[in-house]
């Protein structure tokens, strides 16, 4: 498992040992948030929303900048990156198409890609779209500059024969990852292995089975049934009249670079995968509250498979975009995210009672330590120190 999901897991495990023993239930809720949120920010982060939410209540707390050095405070409508928290979106599009019979949880890479299926390696044939959907296929991750310039020197090598779509250039690099080997030790089908690229080729199946792009399909199955709007900011784009995405060690941050366009042009391939999906806090937490009252039996727009699917999870296990644990009996769905100077993370009871999540503009220049995700999970875990403990 990358070292950020293990951080993440690490955090959730501490946050909810301690939850789970009580908590102070003076004050009024909304401003224990937004306390935590101002000492997460004195903590080192530039700016940081933070929300707990009960089927019944939200309470947030907002703090910090929208850029460093600056005087423009954070606000509560502002745009987030969200990153890999992405991931869970997708998949709930591909249940709603599972539901629908338009696809197959069993359908496989080579059946829904006809075109790509000669040239593919074998071992990829017969991966399916939920192997995919579990980082169970076996293909290189795309989540670190060794594949990322692996695939720079293959779109160098071709510009004299670059696609000029995005569905094309979605063709290009599905060829491209289908013919590279596993990582070492890495068997298709059956290990795990975190993959960028593995949600891109699920995206893919579903568009070739709907006949609908990506962003129409995420318009059509989740935007408008779940109410939830987002914005697709490029990867050579600030998210507008919002946050700046900022990168470093603490207290050494500066503004994330942008690429430049022609870069941009191929890391929107993996907007299924966490990039360049903008969203605001609060449509996040309607998208998360969706799924505290699914947990919870009532009927929502949510997939029944898909439910079904997070709660028969076993601890420990990753599937459709979460990771599941158990933690002194109480099970938790939880992920976090990380794109472009942004960080966020969620966790979700899995009964339903309870869910807090953190968004900040804020993230480091080195995942494998994750100082961000620290700040993070500690003031999750004040959050739930501070209101009151589940029933």
């Amino acid at each position: 498992m990358p070292q950020f999901l293990l951080l993440t897991a690490a955090l959730v495990a501490t946050l909810l040992m301690t939850a789970c023993g009580g908590g102070d239930s003076s004050g009024p809720p909304t401003y224990r948030v937004q306390q935590t949120a101002e000492q997460a920010v004195r903590d080192g982060l530039v700016g940081a929303v933070f929300e707990h939410l009960t089927a019944t209540q939200s309470d947030e707390g907002v703090a910090g900048l929208r850029r460093d050095s600056s005087t423009e405070r954070l606000q509560r409508d502002d745009g987030f990156l969200l990153g890999s928290n992405t991931k869970a979106m997708t998949a709930e599009i591909a249940s709603r198409l599972v539901e629908r019979g338009i696809i197959a949880w069993t359908s496989t890479l080579a059946e829904a890609l006809p075109d790509l299926a000669a040239n593919m390696r074998e071992d990829y044939r017969g991966i399916t779209l939920e192997q995919l959907l579990a980082h169970r296929g076996g293909l290189i991750g795309l989540t670190g500059n060794e594949d990322f310039n692996a695939l720079r020197l293959h779109v160098q090598a071709h510009a004299d024969a670059l696609p000029g779509t995005l569905a094309g250039r979605e063709r290009f690099v599905a060829a491209w990852v289908l013919v590279q080997p596993s990582p070492a030790g890495i068997v298709p089908g059956r290990d795990y292995w975190y993959s960028n690229a593995g949600y891109a080729l699920a995206a893919m199946m579903l568009e070739a089975r709907s006949g609908l792009s990506y962003a129409q399909l995420f318009e059509q199955e989740l935007a408008q049934p779940l109410g939830v709007a987002v914005r697709w900011t490029p990867a050579n784009e600030r998210v507008a009249g919002g946050p700046v995405g900022h990168v470093g060690d603490k207290g050494q941050l500066a503004p994330q670079p942008l690429l430049d366009t022609d870069e941009a042009q191929w890391i929107e391939v993996l907007r299924p995968a966490g990039f360049d999906l903008t969203i605001t806090p609060r449509d996040y937490a309607t998208w998360v509250h969706w799924h505290l009252l699914a947990l919870q039996g009532q009927h929502t727009p949510l997939p029944l498979g898909y439910v079904q699917r997070l709660k028969a999870m076993p601890a420990n296990d990753y599937a459709l975009g979460w990771i599941a644990l158990d933690v002194e009996g109480r099970k938790v769905l939880t992920h976090a995210g990380q794109v472009g100077g942004f960080n966020s993370e969620v966790v979700i009871d899995r009964e339903g009672r309870s869910a807090s999540f953190a968004l900040t503009n804020t993230t480091d220049s080195d995942p494998t330590t994750s100082w961000v995700l620290r700040v993070i999970g500690n003031a999750l875990l004040e959050i739930e120190r501070k209101l009151p403990p589940s029933s």
